[in-house]
Order: C-alpha cells, then sequence, then structure tokens
C-alpha cells in the first residue's frame, strides 16, 4: 500500500463526511426504509449510520479482520441496499464509500496498476473508484446472492482487463511471457462460467449454502482458495471440501 494510492480515498472519505449527516441523506435513508422494511432493525438515521454499520470498525469490511456473522450480516444488508439503490441518487454514493476497505484489496491484488496506464498508484485509485460507481450504478435494482463479491469482482476484473490490454499495446519481450502465463491461468470461457452461475444459482435450495457459496467464488468470481481462505477465516482444506460437495451435487 503505499502514500499516494492512499490519498484519493482519502478525498472520498472527506466529500463523504460533507454529505452522511444532511437532509439528502435522511431523505435517502427514509426512501430505503420504505423500500427494505427489514432495515428499520439496523437503527440507522441516515446513510451515514447506514455506511458505519456496513463498514464497522474493522480495517478491511469484508475480509477476515471481522467474524464470519457479522461479515454475512453487512453482506446481507448491501445485497438490500443495492436491491433498492434506485429509490435515491445518494444511495449508490453510500455503497462506494462502503466498498473502500474492498476497493483497497483490489488495488493491492492487482499492484496499484503496476503495468498498466496509470502514471501513479493514485491514479490508478481514482479509476478505480470510478469503476466502483460504474458498477453500482449499472447493478442497480438487482437482487444478487453474492452482492458484495460480486461488486468487487467486477471491479477487479474490468480493471485487469485494461492491465492486460495495455501490456498488450505496449508490450516487451518480458510482458509478452508475463501475459502468456497469465492467460494460461485464465483458461476459463466465459460461457462456462455463466452457465456454472445458471446452475448454482438454479439448484440452490438443494445445495448447502454455504458449500455454494464457495463454489461459486471460487469458479464463477475467480478467487482464489487461498484468497477464500484469508477473506473467511477457514482452512484451505475445509473450503475445498465445501466447493468439490457443491460441484458433486450439481453433478448427482
Amino acid at each position: 500500500m503505499t502514500t499516494d494510492a492512499l490519498r484519493p480515498l482519502d478525498r472520498l472519505a472527506q466529500d463523504w463526511e460533507s454529505l452522511r449527516r444532511t437532509p439528502a441523506s435522511r431523505d435517502a435513508w427514509s426512501a430505503l426504509s420504505r423500500a427494505e422494511p427489514d432495515m428499520a432493525g439496523v437503527g440507522a438515521r441516515d446513510l451515514g449510520d447506514l455506511v458505519d454499520t456496513l463498514i464497522g470498525s474493522a480495517p478491511d469490511a469484508w475480509g477476515s479482520a471481522r467474524g464470519p456473522d457479522e461479515r454475512a450480516q453487512a453482506a446481507a444488508l448491501f445485497r438490500a441496499v443495492l436491491r433498492s439503490a434506485h429509490v435515491h441518487p445518494l444511495v449508490s454514493r453510500a455503497l462506494v464509500q462502503a466498498l473502500t476497505p474492498g476497493i483497497v484489496g483490489v488495488g493491492r491484488r492487482l499492484g496499484w496498476g503496476q503495468g498498466g496506464e496509470w502514471d501513479s498508484p493514485g491514479a490508478f485509485t481514482v479509476d478505480a473508484i470510478a469503476t466502483a460507481w460504474e458498477v453500482v450504478e449499472d447493478w442497480s435494482g438487482q437482487d444478487r446472492v453474492y452482492a458484495v463479491l460480486d461488486v468487487l469482482s467486477a471491479v477487479r476484473c474490468r480493471l485487469r482487463r485494461r492491465i492486460t490490454r495495455h501490456r498488450a499495446l505496449h508490450r516487451t519481450e518480458r510482458l509478452a511471457s508475463s501475459d502468456e502465463h497469465l492467460s494460461e491461468r485464465a483458461a476459463v470461457s466465459g460461457s462456462d462460467v455463466e452457465e456454472l452461475a445458471r446452475a448454482i444459482e438454479r439448484e440452490r435450495r438443494h445445495l448447502d449454502e454455504n458449500d455454494a457459496m464457495v463454489l461459486y467464488a471460487h469458479r464463477v468470481l475467480g478467487y482464489s482458495i487461498s484468497e477464500l481462505s484469508a477473506w473467511s477465516g477457514h482452512t484451505r482444506r475445509l473450503l475445498a471440501t465445501r466447493r468439490d460437495r457443491a460441484a458433486a451435487a450439481l453433478l448427482a
């Protein structure tokens, strides 16, 4: 992590401070509460309280710094907010703010844009924030079972494609070799992934929920078992067992 990479996130946080307690923020929360009655239990007064609930005090709100139950509750709340984000323009802004710990994770995985079109980690972070906003806007109103993972995976994939495209345009012999290696690792067709995602959703009631989540995160979203282990706090052996069990159940 670099100081330059974090400056755009600091500016985003400062901007959020000017918005989180405004009348518009309270109006947006009221509209969300009407659209999603279960949110009444959150005990929020405005979107500022909502984001605080989503992020909590953990430095990695969507990772292993939180317990499994707390992560599951926050993820379910994020899903509901995304589903009804269309009720007020400020809701998307709140979701982007809640995603900032995940954006940091994306930046780390992609080396803060190293080898891409950006001239600094800070410039990459600006585009990462913009990409997160685009995904939230594109998916506003959708009910996605794995909403947080889906959004962060989409952000990572869009930015990684830009890095790969830039390398392809400005490749050297060393970068060409690296790109070939990456291509071999990612040799799964889009149609296969989409079909698997549909199969998991179609058979969800017949699958163990935890098994299905691991299979979806690994095979559809592209997270490694090591990444999922760090995110969940479970051992790689347990996660691999859950993945294989869900895959076997789909084929039964």
